[in-house]
């Protein structure tokens, strides 16, 4: 294994969230210098206005999925073409398996959302880029940076958790930060569900 996983869940207030730590108009600066920006229908410019399609939900829980690399991987990770390739691999793995058990959460909760860790991967070319359709719209979710909300400032105020950036080697770990938003709290099943399934993927089983 390249690579073992932790994972956390909070509960927080997502007005608390949008009050404090939503940015829109630095970070959708930041997002028209990514190559996803306007190529990938999860990714800005948003046809619809953020606040608005939050308004709904009250409750926001955090999911911090940490993954940390073998001393082996890293240190085999000796250009920039190798880093790339190993942390893009690695994280767009683990974030598919991420996503797939929020979209279970989402049937158990059905008035619940999921909101994934950057821009959506399901589908190898987005058909955003033809101006078509999205192909699969049940499983496309947006992101919180989508949504102008500070990864960094959350994940270190309600997660423990300071991120760690590619530079001349891998860092010791990569972090996705996901999210379900629910109008009401979940219920003890709900919840019960969601940290077996995570507690899974941290153990390699999910």
């Amino acid at each position: 294994m390249m690579y073992r996983i932790e994972t956390c869940i909070k509960q927080v207030v997502l007005t608390d969230v949008l009050g404090k730590y939503q940015e829109r108009e630095r970070f959708l600066r930041y997002c028209k210098d990514c190559h996803k920006y306007n190529t990938r229908w999860s990714c800005p410019p948003l046809d619809f206005d953020p606040n608005e399609y939050l308004a709904p939900y009250k409750y926001s829980y955090l999911i911090g999925i940490r993954i940390f690399y073998d001393a082996a991987i890293i240190a085999a990770a000796n250009t920039k073409e190798k880093i790339r390739y190993t942390s893009l691999k690695t994280t767009k793995t683990v974030k598919k398996q991420v996503s797939e058990i929020l979209l279970a959460a989402e049937q158990y909760t059905p008035t619940a959302i999921s909101l994934s860790s950057g821009g959506c991967d399901f589908c190898c070319r987005c058909s955003r880029i033809k101006n078509e359709p999205c192909r699969r719209p049940e499983k496309m979710r947006y992101s919180l940076d989508a949504f102008g909300i500070n990864l960094s400032k959350i994940a270190k105020k309600f997660l423990n958790i300071e991120l760690l950036w590619n530079a001349d080697t891998l860092p010791q770990y990569h972090t996705l930060i996901h999210a379900l938003l629910t109008k009401d709290e979940l219920s003890r099943g709900a919840m019960t569900l969601l940290r077996s399934n995570l507690m899974a993927l941290a153990q390699g089983k999910f």
